[in-house]
């Protein structure tokens, strides 16, 4: 195969430590994790300064996303994204997350806030499909209604800021927008899928009081949050969408707005779809095993397996293996994906 023919590119991990995290990353989906680190984020599909994941597979392995996608260009990420302020970079951040801690109270930017005030910053708008959940799991999802600034400012200087945030329980696979300015947080016992735009950019509200790896408490950025938190963002409820059922098993569109779409399959059998020259899509496998086929390869996948569909990839077709097959998709908001 010419090195400049696309092809479905399975991903190798960034993986990142983190104070909060553990190890149930190898347990749940089988990575292979460092011994003796705490490893809270595995940044699947990654192309940022702050990491890059690899190309395991075909010409390109051994190469970063970021190479490939530079080399690549629009044949790999396809039009939908043009213009955005990312710009050329793979359009999508997706990442494994397991909270073992409480991760700190944050907030996110959106893209008129790092226009006008935060030009080092990008918009971060993101998704939690939760995967696996402890016993009383919960996660922080926006203000408890009526929350004003200065109820905000006085928690806050009590250290107990916390208390105006909506304390959600949650189930496997429910699935939470956190879109930005809505202040947030995964709580122990949570692991997460986790949909976004490629940015990196998160402001730290509150933490805990606890010391990072080197002793010292982490960076707050209090005065960055009060600019971009909204107090209406008070949302609480699971996405609720109604599966479609196929032939081949059931079809859900779980989020579709303009920074991205994403979709779940359960599927029984074999299916196949053709990708939208629009737009690169990413698939993930949460349940199951299967094999899929596009642009002249077949690939193995199994639990955890991350593999990007090129917008010029054409037909693809995914083959379940023994037992059940769940899959998630993700690309660009707007843009339908294999069930339809």
């Amino acid at each position: 195969m010419p090195e400049n023919t696309t092809y479905p590119l399975l991903c190798e991990p960034v993986l990142k430590a983190k104070v909060w995290g553990g190890r149930r990353l190898e347990e749940l989906l089988g990575l292979d994790l460092p011994e003796g680190r705490k490893i809270g984020e595995a940044w699947v599909v990654a192309d940022l300064h702050q990491g890059s994941s690899t190309v395991a597979n075909g010409p390109r392995a051994g190469e970063t996303l970021s190479a490939v996608t530079a080399d690549w260009g629009e044949d790999l990420i396809g039009p939908a994204w043009r213009g955005k302020p990312t710009g050329g970079r793979f359009p999508l951040l997706i990442k494994f997350l397991d909270a073992q801690d409480n991760l700190s109270v944050q907030v996110h930017p959106d893209e008129a806030a790092c226009r006008d005030l935060f030009p080092n910053d990008f918009s971060k708008d993101e998704s939690w499909v939760i995967l696996n959940v402890e016993e009383g799991g919960t996660i922080l999802h926006g203000f408890v209604p009526g929350t004003t600034r200065a109820d905000f400012d006085r928690l806050l200087a009590e250290d107990a800021v916390v208390d105006c945030m909506r304390s959600v329980r949650v189930r496997p696979g429910e699935f939470y927008r956190v879109e930005p300015g809505m202040v947030h947080a995964l709580c122990k016992g949570v692991a997460i899928l986790e949909i976004q735009e490629p940015s990196d950019s998160t402001f730290r509200i509150y933490d805990y009081n606890r010391p990072g790896d080197d002793g010292r408490p982490r960076a707050l950025h209090v005065n960055a949050a009060r600019q971009v938190l909204r107090f209406e963002a008070a949302g609480s409820t699971p996405g609720a969408r109604r599966p479609v059922a196929a032939s081949w098993g059931t079809h859900e569109v779980l989020v579709d707005v303009p920074a991205y779409r994403i979709e779940r399959l359960d599927l029984r059998g074999e299916f196949s779809w053709s990708v939208d020259p629009r737009s690169a899509q990413v698939l993930i496998v949460l349940e199951g095993g299967a094999s899929a086929r596009a642009g002249g390869e077949e690939i193995i996948l199994k639990r955890g397996s991350t593999l990007i569909l090129p917008a010029t990839v054409g037909e693809v077709e995914v083959r379940a293996a023994d037992g059940p097959l769940r899959l998630v998709l993700a690309g660009a908001g707007g843009v339908a994906m294999a069930g339809t």
